[in-house]
């Protein structure tokens, strides 16, 4: 009798098994990742040493470890480690280059400046023009002159045309960002203007390689119609969904996450690995390289206010150190330059090498110099935009399994690649090795230079905290003058500052506001969780409560444990504005804590906006002297003798004042006796506009001690005074 299946067996007939590996393709499989990366890393680092960009030695290691070298050598054990006809061998090393490629391409993505392209908006366009029309044009025409012999099996010359146009005129955007980044370009003009470039190259590239398929294949206009509109659509979504959604997760994945700076603590970067999977693989379903999703999705998170710097220098480390040697070194295993002894694949070969750098170089020249850039400039993205690799060795091995290519002329393709990425690197090093850039650029990179390295003061968002509309008044005002344009402000109010969203003062017009509004009973935790989300910095505007054991009480007290950022502290006192300070300049107390540094960054900061100058002070713990002395007098130098004490507190100041001349900032140093520190330091605040002290917060439980200086000046000049301190 028949009976009726149950539940387990039809559950067990749907469950999916994954096809096993035996356990001899495992082993070369593992065998080839080890020999690949300890190649490709050694002969990386051996490039560098020597003046090239590693991914020079990484395809190098490819081309040794393939048929070009080791298949000579020693055919048996090339034949081991490389089994040629092994579906599984190959499409396991396959699929560890194409996530590698999709890693490599996100990195890239974190670095792309849309900003910065959009202000570059017109001289990017004509090099991105200029750089694909000759190119392609002259592709085109070496496709249809080169000898028949040298297509495959497919009998269709614009197919065979479109391939060798790609070859010719596409950049290759991974080669060309190393080669960049390598030379520490990524921020230059120049630098984005390529990456820009390159990325267009790379996507109008792919969309030619499927046409070519295509024709080869009798299926040109629908394929051609199926690129373009999947294109279209997801370029209509993800223009309008894209961004808020990622912002929505990285903001989800922050919030939940351990705090900023814990071991570890990486909360977005799965996110940041699934949207580039996902962007992969919804670029793959259009009909264009997967991996240029993956560089999408690295612009769009780069954008998000809520992207983690951290985790995108993490990525960037993994891509650095393990992926992008791994794809370099699988992409030179493709070429077998054996072949290149053939009359017929050298001509090829030579043909494309004198046509495409030649076109590429001067079609990237003449657009750069119709969008109106400096002659150097022109000069670079030639010789930077002539980069090739990933668009020519995947064109060319579509180009072989469709019939269209030959193994010469695919050989060509790729020994071309090779040839062109290693030239590029050492004449854009000569290149850019004596030109700094317009003086607009060097600024722009000087003051990036200065935010990256500084403690305090830097381009992240800032968190403003207002519990007093006095102090809050004059804390925005402070930061809005020291903290770069762009650079975003949080502000959240309590109920001790009802008025201060309605009335306060105007600040710049390049300013990201966002508004919270907190009970006071809760504003500690809520700050901490605040915090999670990327700030760079607080600050924290409340009432100075005076109390014989400390500075500050109440909220303060409260919240400085969840100070994990460098803060500020602008601390009032209760009742009316005291009458605005005539006096100008400002003066801050100069030790070699940390603190301090990220004081005088704030001073600086102010001081080059407003075109003021600073006063510096440093107490000499010495015994020697109870009067003020100069240090650069000749009395100080020579016959006081400085004792130990005395010299460190010498080169303190000429640290704080070599600081200063980043910023252009006028100063004058002083020493200060230690006996008479504090009546001296309130004498010296009492005639400056502003006092910034670095200090350690101590909460002390009734109260925040700051120490004795801080002490001193919030009770003699509290309006003038402004705290800094570093998270311990």
């Amino acid at each position: 009798m028949h009976r009726a299946p149950t539940w387990v067996t039809v559950l067990a007939t749907q469950t999916l098994r994954l096809t096993p590996v035996t356990a001899h393709d495992q082993a070369v499989f593992w065998v080839q990742m080890a020999v690949l990366l300890i190649l490709a890393v050694g002969l990386g680092r051996l490039a560098s040493k020597i003046g090239q960009p590693p991914v020079v030695g990484q395809l190098l290691a490819g081309v040794i470890l393939g048929p070009t070298v080791f298949g000579q050598v020693w055919r048996a054990g090339f034949n081991w480690f490389l089994p040629s006809g092994q579906l599984v061998q190959s499409s396991l090393l396959f699929a560890v280059s194409t996530l590698s490629l999709a890693i490599l391409l996100l990195t890239v993505g974190f670095e792309t400046d849309l900003t910065l392209l959009r202000r570059l908006g017109r001289p990017a366009g004509w090099v991105t023009a200029g750089s694909l029309v000759l190119p392609l044009t002259a592709g085109l025409t070496v496709g249809f002159l080169l000898p028949s012999s040298a297509r495959g099996p497919s009998t269709s010359p614009l197919a065979f045309s479109l391939l060798v146009a790609v070859a010719i005129g596409a950049s290759s955007l991974p080669v060309i960002a190393e080669i960049v980044s390598h030379l520490g370009a990524t921020r230059r003009d120049f630098g984005q203007i390529t990456l820009a470039a390159g990325t267009v190259n790379d996507a109008l590239a792919f969309v030619l390689i499927a046409l070519a398929v295509a024709i080869g294949s009798q299926g040109a206009v629908s394929q051609l119609a199926k690129v373009i509109f999947g294109l279209l659509v997801l370029g209509s979504v993800g223009a309008v969904l894209a961004q808020p959604l990622v912002d929505r997760l990285l903001r989800t994945a922050r919030r939940q996450g351990p705090e900023r700076g814990a071991p570890n603590s990486h909360p977005s970067l799965a996110v940041c690995m699934v949207a580039a999977m996902v962007a992969a693989a919804l670029v793959q379903l259009v009909g264009i390289e997967g991996a240029l999703g993956a560089f999408v999705a690295g612009v769009i998170l780069a954008r998000s206010r809520f992207g983690d710097a951290e985790t995108f220098r993490f990525v960037a480390q993994l891509s650095a150190a393990f992926f992008a040697p791994l794809y370099f070194a699988t992409a030179g295993l493709e070429a077998n330059l054996v072949l290149l002894r053939h009359p017929e694949v050298l001509l090829v070969f030579s043909a494309l090498v004198v046509v495409g750098s030649t076109s590429k170089f001067l079609g990237s020249y003449w657009g750069a110099a119709i969008g109106g850039l400096p002659r150097m400039e022109r000069i670079a993205l030639g010789v930077g935009l002539n980069g090739r690799g990933t668009v020519q060795v995947i064109a060319g091995t579509v180009g072989l399994a469709a019939g269209i290519l030959d193994s010469g002329t695919y050989t060509a393709i790729v020994a071309m690649s090779l040839f062109t990425s290693i030239v590029t690197a050492p004449l854009l090093r000569r290149v850019v090795r004596t030109w700094e850039g317009s003086p607009d650029e060097r600024r722009r990179l000087d003051l990036e230079a200065r935010l990256s390295s500084q403690l305090m003061v830097s381009g992240e968002r800032v968190l403003l905290v207002v519990d007093q509309d006095r102090a809050g008044a004059d804390a925005l005002r402070l930061v809005d003058r020291a903290w770069p344009d762009g650079a975003g402000f949080t502000i959240v109010t309590t109920e001790a500052a009802p008025e201060f969203r309605n009335s306060h003062p105007d600040i710049s017009a390049t300013r990201s506001l966002e508004w919270r509004s907190l009970d006071r009973s809760q504003l500690a935790e809520a700050v901490a969780t605040e915090l999670k989300l990327g700030y760079g910095s607080m600050v924290l505007a409340t009432e100075l409560i005076q109390s014989e054991t400390g500075s500050g009480e109440g909220p303060l007290d409260r919240l400085l444990p969840a100070a994990s950022v460098p803060t500020m502290l602008v601390l009032r006192p209760p009742g009316d504005a005291e009458a605005p300070v005539a006096a100008t300049g400002i003066l801050v107390s100069v030790s070699g804590a940390r603190a301090s540094r990220a004081a005088l960054e704030v001073a600086y900061s102010l001081a080059e906006r407003d075109g003021e100058a600073v006063r510096l002070l440093h107490v000499d713990t010495s015994p020697r002297g109870l009067r003020l002395l100069r240090p650069d007098r000749l009395l100080y130098r020579r016959l006081l003798r400085p004792q130990r004490g005395q010299r460190a507190a010498q080169a303190i100041l000429n640290q704080a004042i070599g600081m200063s001349t980043a910023y252009g900032v006028e100063t004058r140093a002083d020493v200060l006796a230690n006996p008479e520190f504090e009546p001296g330091l309130v004498a010296e605040a009492a005639k400056q506009g502003l006092v910034i002290l670095g200090v350690r917060m101590v909460p002390t439980g009734d109260g925040a001690y700051f120490g004795a200086a801080a002490e001193a000046l919030l009770h003699s000049v509290p309006d003038r005074t402004v705290l800094v301190a570093l998270p311990d």
